[in-house]
């Protein structure tokens, strides 16, 4: 049973020992093309973060050069691709390859400003709409902003000797928290009632739209005969009020 046993490890680590020595050569292969593409298309002679962040902007570039030529088909009409390609390519090149590492940081800022206000207020602005789409009253709205403050600041002040100078962020979001609170109706007013407001309107309209279909068939009614003058006159009556009652 061990000879078994010890045959089958060994029948196993073949494929593995493959598995792995594919796995170290594909990785080498990717480094070769990186270092290719940092000294001679991006000119960076190390693999840093300049290296990955021209990588990805020169893709970008790519695509929205390629994107309005072929668009616009302003260089041998739309469906010459490799003539796209080309420009889009050489474009994007010489786009980056000469970009300063200075102006890369001031790029990479504003990605990183993105992922702080994605991640950051995202869950904000989906509990902002949660409270005011939820039907309660001025009183439960904040008391949903208290405990959600109270529990987001406990959290906070765990983390908040770790975040160093990125606590400012924070205390943005505490003063988003505070202003809702202070300003909740006219916030409600706003926000909240803004979908209702469009479908009462829009069920008003219907109706007036009902009101004066049931006077055509009461005028109607009345000119064939069906209905006598006191039918005609207490219904037309009934009809005007309820006009009546939804203009106001």
């Amino acid at each position: 049973m061990a000879n078994v046993i010890f045959s089958m490890s060994l029948v196993l680590a073949g494929p593995v020992q493959g598995a792995q020595q594919l796995l170290t050569g594909l990785g080498q292969i990717i480094m070769l093309i990186l270092r290719f593409l940092g000294s001679v298309v991006l000119n960076i002679n190390s693999i840093n973060q300049f290296l990955f962040a021209k990588i990805l902007l020169f893709i970008l570039i790519l695509l929205i050069v390629y994107t309005v030529i072929k668009k616009n088909g302003v260089f041998g009409g739309r469906n010459n691709k490799p003539i796209h390609w080309i420009i889009s390519i050489s474009v994007s090149i010489l786009a980056v390859k000469y970009l300063p590492n200075n102006f890369i940081q001031a790029i990479l800022i504003q990605y990183g400003a993105l992922a702080i206000g994605l991640t950051v207020f995202l869950p904000l602005a989906i509990y902002f709409f949660f409270i005011h789409q939820s039907g309660v009253g001025p009183f439960g709205r904040r008391i949903g902003w208290i405990v959600f403050a109270t529990a987001f600041f406990a959290l906070w002040s765990f983390r908040s000797s770790e975040l160093g100078s990125a606590n400012y962020i924070y205390w943005v979001a505490i003063g988003f928290i505070l202003f809702s609170i202070m300003f909740d109706k006219s916030i409600h007013k706003y926000f909240g009632l803004s979908d209702f407001k469009k479908f009462q309107d829009k069920h008003r309209e219907k109706m007036k739209r009902n009101i004066m279909r049931d006077f055509r068939v009461l005028d109607e009614d009345f000119a064939k005969g069906i209905i006598n003058r006191e039918t005609y006159n207490r219904e037309a009556h009934e009809l005007k009020e309820s006009m009546k009652a939804l203009s106001n």
